[in-house]
């Protein structure tokens, strides 16, 4: 961390930042930086699969404290300039949600709420509204304000929003398949599935979920914005001590290590998790709480790197990352219906409320966005079922795949 201080960046009391433009090759090349800064940290960049040793340990954690000294400086000088007790955030680094956990915890705000698209692509919103608003005379307005402002005639009247939302409908603004889609779909191909009443998928997918079977998800609009939110996701017991590797080798086609993000009932996020509010995004980071935490055992307390990651820490491990926080959704009926119910329907058959979600897609490759992207992905990984609207397909009654494994290269990460 010092190292990084002494030579590439210089944080002022208010946030505001330099940087050492010598070790950075991102504005003149691909790549963010160059030869300069591996001379300066002894060793050229890790090659993706290669063996993690601790100098990319290292390197990673010093590089996240300061990321987040520097976001907690520039949301308190905001604060200060100000008054305000609730922030917004937006911009790539706000989708580092362990910094956006810290800020809510230690910062001076009552609640923080961070675009689902906090990126490139979510400027794209910020444009929209500003000709709504500039050009089409939509007022700039609140929840709160939502329900006594007058609409021109194209408006739609939606009423008052409950406190909770933020008028973005869970991020679920992307396309849409319906039911007679998926039959044809289905039927056109000659695929095995079940369609089953509304009321039944929920309970039917529960039962396979506590079976440790991996379930692509792919029901109601997508998601706009990075994070799969329940539109467009795998899923999975997070009870599970061999669901993370499972996933991560066996589906997404990755290191072993990387973590997956709990979706938990917001009624019982509280129960499990150090957190009280909504974190609707998957943007906000939280320790397990204490009652759902595992003793540690004398003779994990030598083992290092990826052994030590693979120890299970509570009672849903697979979701539990190796300091015990977590990267939580809180899930809503109002905002996801299946979704919502799929996860209550778990918990009445297990007693947690809490399962695993991660996005529908392999390593290098797109969110899928159709039902035959969706049936490819099912079809080429290990997954166990898929579940397309009220239609669902187990992998065991399907016609195995005739195609190679050479698809995997059109997808590799840099």
């Amino acid at each position: 961390m010092k190292l990084i201080k002494d030579h590439l960046i210089e944080i002022r009391d208010d946030g505001s930042l330099w940087m050492n433009m010598e070790y950075f090759t991102y504005p003149h090349a691909l790549t963010m930086t160059g030869r300069a800064l591996e001379r300066l940290i002894g060793g050229p960049a890790r090659q993706p699969e290669s063996k993690l040793t601790q100098r990319e340990m290292d390197l990673a954690r010093s590089i996240q404290d300061i990321t987040e000294e520097v976001m907690l400086k520039m949301t308190a000088h905001a604060h200060k300039l100000t008054g305000l007790r609730d922030l917004c955030l937006a911009g790539g680094v706000a989708l580092n949600c362990v910094g956006n956990g810290r800020i809510l915890r230690e910062g001076p705000f009552d609640q923080i709420w961070i675009q689902p698209a906090a990126g490139d692509a979510g400027g794209a919103l910020g444009v929209a509204l500003a000709l709504a608003h500039r050009y089409k005379e939509f007022p700039r307005i609140s929840a709160e304000t939502l329900g006594t402002w007058e609409r021109p005639s194209s408006v739609k009247s939606t009423g008052r929003l409950p406190r909770y939302a933020d008028g973005m409908s869970g991020s679920f603004l992307g396309p849409k398949f319906e039911n007679d889609q998926i039959a044809r779909f289905v039927e056109s191909n000659g695929y095995v599935a079940r369609q089953y009443d509304p009321c039944e998928v929920a309970e039917r997918v529960a039962t396979l979920m506590a079976q440790e079977k991996v379930v692509g998800l792919f029901q109601g609009r997508m998601e706009f914005g990075p994070r799969a939110l329940g539109g467009r996701s795998i899923i999975g017991d997070a009870r599970s001590p061999k669901m993370q590797s499972v996933m991560n080798l066996k589906i997404k086609f990755r290191e072993s290590f990387r973590p997956f993000a709990p979706a938990v009932a917001r009624e019982h996020v509280g129960e499990w998790f150090e957190l009280d509010g909504e974190s609707p995004y998957m943007l906000l980071v939280a320790d397990v709480q204490s009652s759902k935490r595992l003793p540690s055992r004398p003779e994990t307390e030598a083992l290092w790197g990826i052994d030590k990651l693979n120890v299970p820490r509570s009672t849903v491990p697979a979701i539990t990352h190796v300091d015990y926080s977590a990267r939580i959704q809180t899930v809503r009926r109002e905002v996801n219906p299946l979704y919502y119910d799929i996860i209550n329907a778990f918990h009445k058959r297990t007693g947690c409320p809490v399962i695993v979600n991660t996005s529908f897609n392999v390593r290098g490759e797109p969110i899928v966005g159709s039902p035959e992207d969706a049936y490819r992905c099912f079809m080429r990984t290990n997954m166990d079922v898929l579940v397309l609207e009220n239609f669902i397909l187990e992998k065991s009654e399907q016609a195995p795949v005739t195609d190679d494994e050479s698809w995997k290269s059109e997808f590799v990460l840099d």
